[in-house]
């Protein structure tokens, strides 16, 4: 990935977080609180041009309700007609923009603590992660994201992963 494309995104999430810090809007669909949520979706490697079936496991604390930190387990799919995988733990600061009382656009941007691996090698690193999406709050308890991430550098090359997820809020 170019750096220009890197500062490009870096500065669209970061203009989406301070916009989500000084919002105006009185609706608030984020609550504060914890949420645990699991995703599935599709994701894309750069250098194998290959798309794989991804999936998703997290858990978060929205700190009020505009930032939200959050943590997870990502699999980034198998390649290679299965040889090599790809999957991690993220980290990651999330900053909302309420839209109505039920509905958020959101930006994320964090760390990626990577393995890819084949039967006979592994690689490891830790690299940037950055994000968009939009949250549907079902209930009280229940919401509903759809999300485009992109995993910088993971091996060499960048993982795009499209997902919906389901959130259970406590």
């Amino acid at each position: 990935m170019t750096l220009n494309k890197t500062l490009n995104r870096s500065g669209l999430l970061l203009s989406l977080g301070m916009a989500a810090m000084f919002s105006i809007n009185t609706a608030h669909a984020v609550e504060p609180g914890t949420y645990v949520g699991i995703g599935f979706g599709s994701a894309h490697d750069d250098i194998l041009n290959e798309d794989e079936s991804a999936y998703k496991f997290y858990g978060g604390v929205n700190l009020n309700h505009h930032i939200g930190l959050e943590l997870g387990y990502v699999d980034l799919g198998s390649y290679a007609n299965g040889a090599l995988t790809q999957d991690g733990i993220s980290y990651e600061l999330i900053g909302y923009i309420p839209l109505t009382s039920n509905l958020d656009v959101y930006g994320r941007a964090g760390f990626f603590s990577w393995e890819v691996a084949n039967a006979f090698t592994s690689n490891t690193g830790t690299d940037a992660i950055f994000g968009v999406g939009l949250q549907a709050q079902l209930q009280h308890h229940m919401s509903l994201r759809g999300e485009y991430q992109t995993f910088m550098d993971v091996d060499g090359g960048d993982v795009d992963l499209y997902s919906a997820s389901i959130n259970l809020h406590f």
